[in-house]
């Protein structure tokens, strides 16, 4: 079934709508000038930058529709995602008038979205760069008579174990390299002592864990370990090492010994604008791929964004350019791995708009 995504909100949930026809994928036009020039054959192509254009298509009603949730859902601008492209989204203005008289009397009408000409990744395309290399992916299981869960990076488990058991609780993939971490368990509540945490690639042998050994789960447990290759783990084995009952909450860091650069993706094909938020304070010098680009006085600020898109540096809705010295049009991502790297003292640092597409 066709459907559009219009802000984050679907089109099926709208009562009664139905997308008849969904618009071709095609590729900006290119905006240019040509120049003639004395004693040369031919002309000279100036190309000046992609032009925005519109997307046309058909929609309908059926059933109990309603109307007014329809107009509702398309008078609007931001962003959107055709199920014909499901992994990525555009900007989009509504600049054309819908004919619901038309839609009303005849139950179809064309919608004509006006779109940026670059497109950008819909999944998975915010990069964070922070001490804490560790992220844990959402997880429920019982094991052992216990429930163990994991919402929004923390940890909870909680019952009456009735034995030992093991539970894979899924990180998102780390890749670490040569350098020296630190493991770290903050923790509150009850029973804690009865479990026991590793950090491991696939098996929870020592070859396979961090620091090749496990943690007893205490409040402020610490594991330093330095990394003599390059390895990635996917997984934060957790324990139930004997019958007790356990009401504890648990945070598990990764805490990298020293952070200033990180490595992205920009999986599109073309080269995109990023959107850089940092965190920190001081004097910062910011470099893209081995190139200086930016001065950086944070003093008290807490953070600031950069956004290359907007040629503007900010805090909220409060601009910041005074802040930064340097030119935002060389904030610029080439296709595939590109470094960011930094001087000063930067505790994290969000990279967003990574992939772009034309």
């Amino acid at each position: 079934m066709n459907y559009v995504i219009i802000n984050g909100r679907k089109s099926t949930l709208i009562k009664g709508l139905l997308i008849s026809e969904l618009p071709p994928i095609t590729k900006p036009q290119m905006r240019t000038t040509l120049e003639e020039l004395d004693g040369r054959d031919g002309d000279v192509v100036n190309k000046l930058g992609y032009k925005a254009y519109n997307k046309s298509m058909q929609i309908g009603l059926f059933g109990d529709f309603d109307i007014d949730q329809v107009i509702e859902y398309f008078n609007t601008e931001g962003t959107i995602i055709f199920s014909n492209e499901p992994d990525k989204f555009y900007y989009f203005d509504q600049i054309s008038g819908i004919e619901f008289d038309r839609l009303i009397k005849f139950k179809t009408a064309k919608v004509i979205f006006h779109v940026q000409p670059f497109k950008f990744s819909a999944v998975d395309d915010w990069f964070e760069a922070t001490k804490n290399q560790m992220v844990i992916r959402n997880f429920s299981e019982v094991k052992a008579s216990a429930s163990i869960t994991a919402i929004n990076g923390v940890v909870t488990v909680s019952g009456t174990s009735s034995g030992a058991g093991d539970v894979y609780i899924p990180i998102k993939p780390m890749p670490l390299k040569k350098e020296e971490y630190t493991l770290k368990i903050n923790v509150s509540g009850t029973g804690a002592s009865a479990c026991r945490i590793r950090v491991i690639g696939e098996n929870p042998t020592d070859e396979d864990s961090f620091g090749g050994t496990y943690l007893q789960v205490s409040d402020g447990a610490t594991l330093t370990a330095t990394l003599t290759a390059e390895k990635t783990f996917n997984y934060l084995w957790l324990s139930i090492t004997s019958i007790a009952t356990m009401d504890f909450e648990m945070t598990v860091e990764m805490l990298a010994d020293e952070l200033d650069s990180v490595t992205v993706f920009n999986r599109g094909n073309t080269s995109s604008r990023p959107k850089l938020t940092i965190y920190g304070e001081g004097n910062i010098t910011l470099s893209v791929n081995g190139v200086q680009l930016f001065s950086i006085t944070l003093g008290s600020e807490e953070y600031i964004t950069i956004d290359a898109l907007q040629m503007n540096a900010y805090k909220g809705d409060a601009l910041k350019n005074r802040l930064v010295s340097g030119d935002y049009s060389k904030l610029i991502l080439n296709t595939g791995a590109n470094t960011i790297s930094w001087t000063g003292n930067i505790s994290k640092i969000d990279v967003e708009n990574v992939s772009r597409w034309i």
